[in-house]
């Protein structure tokens, strides 16, 4: 079961990049992330896939 949350960031060298329910991101406006396992995984209102994050464990 994953974990549904609201926004996270991304710490780039130069930037932070803020994902959260509301953004547009890929043309598609975020209706719910969910996290498992590490992935993050971005959802439009029609509770399809965007896009599949995978950040590195620190």
């Amino acid at each position: 079961m994953g974990r549904v949350i609201k926004s996270f960031e991304v710490a780039g060298e130069a930037f932070i990049y803020t994902f959260a329910v509301g953004k547009v991101y890929s043309g598609e406006v975020v209706a719910d992330i969910i996290e498992h396992d590490g992935v993050f995984k971005l959802f439009n209102r029609k509770d399809e896939l965007i896009t599949e994050i995978h950040l590195p464990v620190i």
